[in-house]
């Protein structure tokens, strides 16, 4: 309970548990929300249009029972919560922290993703790059042929 308790604490500290419902609120109700779980596959113009993905909206629908259980049982002091159900609170605790190292690693699988395809976009870049000075070489080459071809013709004629 260490890690949910502590969670609670910093979003009750940094924003407040009521603003923190209220936005998870209309997450849900957003229209981005609603896109990212009909779409696994993002296709997307530009990167700077992804707000949300579909496994983060999956894993959100999944857990969003959870947090708000976990914001509103924050409230009532740990003695309380003991003396309620302490295996629903073992079970909800293990689950929990089962879920979050899940996302966690989901998050990491991801960020790892994102940065194989930076580096492919950087390799991608740089021999499009290459090709195009190869490109304006060959073409150089091609009209300084062009030049001799025609400087000959000239002066085949002439001698």
């Amino acid at each position: 309970m260490v890690l949910s308790e502590s969670l609670g604490r910093l979003i009750n500290k940094r924003i407040g548990i009521d603003l923190f419902q209220e936005k998870l609120e209309t997450l849900s109700k957003s229209e981005y929300y609603a896109k990212a779980l009909q779409k696994p596959q993002l296709k997307l113009s530009k990167s700077n249009d992804m707000i949300l993905d579909y496994e983060f909206a999956r894993l959100y629908k999944t857990l969003e029972g959870s947090i708000t259980r976990l914001l509103t049982t924050q409230n009532i002091n740990s003695t309380e919560k003991s003396l309620l159900d302490p295996i629903s609170t073992n079970l909800y605790e293990q689950q929990t922290s089962t879920m979050m190292t899940h996302y966690n690693d989901l998050i990491r699988q991801q960020d790892q993703q994102i940065n194989l395809y930076k580096q492919k976009e950087k390799q991608f870049i740089q021999e499009s790059d290459i090709s195009k000075k190869k490109l304006s070489d060959l073409e150089q080459k091609l009209q300084e042929i062009k030049d001799q071809y025609a400087l000959l013709k000239i002066s085949s004629r002439q001698g």
